[in-house]
């Protein structure tokens, strides 16, 4: 095995980095014997086969595919692993094929197919997604979680993923490895639809990926280079402007209003960081957004294109006692903007610039301590504004001879509430106020005044698109 890695890094060479260059994905399938046991109602192999039927023609079409298994030829040979399809690849019809042809028989030998992979990687300039798809650990040997710790020592580009098929706690704990070393997830599926859940995930992320590289670098003839900063007409709504910093020096190089949904700033070459200020009423400081760093060459266009996500709020609903808007990452669950009312909601539902990607929407009401969601995986893409429709919410009807003092609205049949709220000590705000909520169906639990025990009200209120329930709780 060392080798191996040892071979490997004398024949992987980094290549020099180019624009837009998109990233690629490998799949590593298992075809070992055990892969023909069953997984819910259909055998492994078959499952994972009617996944991938599914998953990898969906995947981003300016991606490049390559697959590799292992054990899908000989019983009890270590040696059996065979790129099938190479790094690179286009031809997702000729993939597919392969995939059906495999037939399982064999070892599991993990490491030297990741080994395998890598070299044919070829110091390639793209990130490669590697997703291996395992219902078992190493057979053969090796320790597939050292190989991937060396490889990403070695400065081979890639994120390894690894989907655990219907494994056992010690398999588990071995897979999960090669994914935290390899800067990926590990899922755990124990059937058809959990693998399919999973590898959905990853295509996502993939699909982030290329968005990303979306932003090139483009030739113009000039002694300086230039930012190029494009978003949607309706994203200039709630900005109030932008700064550019210089990062060798932390000098703020340029910061105002932007005159245009496309606009062009002329810098001298180096690095420079980009905030996005988003405008806040009754004469407060913008909220600071960092959108990350960027690099600027002379006679160069260094590129960033966002998209927008904008608000269709409901008339009434519109009385919701909404304190702030917060927008976070779909999956890695962080922040990106939280915006503030502050007595005001002019901006509140302003379209938001941002960068491409997945995101959640959570709002977070007045006396409530956590956000509640409203909206998640929503896909903004570069150069376009996403529509989130805030269409249903509930109002409570106050009791006329029951004092009240906060009421829970949680999923029906149990879990964690969806929406807590209290009232104040000095008044019943925001009680009857109307909240806006995902469509889904709710119990409703009341907390009335001298009693310890809350009363539920309403069980399996349905709350539907388009239509905000006024509950009588009947007191």
């Amino acid at each position: 095995m060392k080798k191996w890695v040892a071979m490997l890094a004398l024949s992987w060479v980094p290549l020099c980095a180019q624009s837009a260059s998109y990233p690629e994905a490998m799949f590593i399938l298992d075809a070992s014997g055990s892969m023909t046991e069953p997984a819910g109602a259909q055998a492994k192999i078959d499952a994972a086969k009617s996944v991938l039927a599914q998953v990898v023609p969906a995947v981003a079409p300016e991606v490049k595919i390559g697959l590799a298994a292992y054990g899908h030829r000989r019983a009890d040979d270590c040696t059996d692993i065979e790129i099938l399809v190479p790094p690179g690849n286009e031809d997702r019809a000729a993939l597919m094929a392969r995939i059906s042809a495999i037939q399982p028989k064999g070892m599991t030998p993990i490491s030297e197919a990741i080994l395998q992979v890598a070299e044919a990687l070829g110091g390639r300039d793209a990130e490669t997604t590697i997703v291996l798809v395992s219902d078992g650990k190493e057979t053969c040997g090796g320790d597939p979680c050292d190989v991937v710790k060396e490889l990403k020592k070695m400065g081979v580009r890639f994120v390894m993923h690894v989907v655990g098929f219907n494994v056992t706690d010690e398999d588990k704990a071995q897979l999960a490895c090669i994914a935290a070393a390899g800067g990926g997830k590990y899922f755990a599926a124990d059937n058809a639809a959990a693998l399919l859940a999973a590898l959905q995930v990853v295509s996502k992320e993939i699909a982030q990926k290329v968005e990303q590289a979306k932003t090139v670098v483009v030739a113009q003839a000039t002694g300086l280079g230039k930012l190029r900063l494009a978003m949607p007409e309706s994203a200039l709504r709630s900005l109030s402007g932008f700064r550019i910093v210089r990062k060798i020096s932390d000098k703020v190089v340029k910061e105002g209003e932007l005159a245009a949904a496309d606009s062009t700033h002329p810098l001298m070459s180096g690095d420079y960081t980009l905030t996005l200020l988003f405008a806040n009423p009754n004469y407060q400081p913008p909220t600071e957004v960092p959108l990350g760093d960027f690099s600027v060459a002379k006679g160069e266009t260094t590129e960033i294109a966002l998209g927008a996500l904008g608000f269709n709020v409901a008339e009434e609903l519109k009385k919701a006692p909404v304190e702030a808007v917060v927008i976070s990452e779909s999956g890695s669950g962080r922040e990106t903007l939280r915006l503030l009312r502050h007595d005001n909601d002019y901006y509140l539902y302003k379209s938001k610039a941002l960068l491409p990607g997945t995101y959640d929407v959570a709002l977070l009401y007045y006396r409530c301590d956590k956000p509640t969601t409203v909206a998640t995986g929503l896909t903004v893409a570069a150069g376009k504004e996403t529509i989130l429709t805030l269409d249903a919410g509930i109002q409570v009807t106050r009791p006329e001879g029951t004092r009240v003092r906060g009421w829970d609205l949680r999923p029906a049949g149990g879990g964690a509430p969806s929406l807590v709220v209290r009232r104040g000590s000095d008044n019943e705000e925001p009680l009857w106020r109307p909240f806006i909520l995902p469509p889904g169906t709710y119990d409703l639990h009341l907390l009335v005044n001298d009693m310890d025990e809350d009363l539920p009200v309403g069980e399996g209120v349905a709350i539907q698109a388009g239509q905000t329930v006024r509950f009588d709780t009947g007191l």
